[in-house]
């Protein structure tokens, strides 16, 4: 990995082909605007990787058990849960920024039958 502009563009390795790196690009709304992507995305694709890797793991622990697979998938799952809180301390910064510039109040938001925010689940 190669930082290219540093929080916002990254050239990743890559194999096979022609040898070009592969760029990971991050929204940039300041100094040099630049169309990009935003950390909740990647790891929410992160998320999705991690549930490829532990479908995987199972394939190949049927093939051929090996108890280790068990460490691997507990590892994999925990990793793909503080993936999801990471995602959740992103979003909350985001409402409460949002909630701090007067955009949103969150004393409005519609209320489900458990009492808390109701966000369609």
């Amino acid at each position: 990995m190669k930082v290219i502009e540093p929080g916002h563009i990254y050239e990743l390795n890559q194999l096979d082909g022609d040898g070009s790196p592969l760029r990971l690009v991050f929204v940039n709304r300041e100094d040099t605007p630049h169309p990009g992507t935003q950390t909740q995305e990647v790891l929410r694709t992160v998320v999705d990787m991690l549930e490829c890797l532990i479908d995987r793991t199972n394939h190949c622990d049927g093939c051929l058990r090996w108890e280790g697979n068990d460490r691997v998938i507990k590892a994999l799952s925990e990793s793909q849960r503080q993936a999801r809180l990471a995602i959740l301390f992103h979003e909350q910064r985001a409402l409460e920024r949002k909630t701090s510039k007067g955009i949103i109040d969150p004393a409005t938001f519609p209320i489900g039958p458990d009492g808390h925010f109701d966000i369609g689940g």
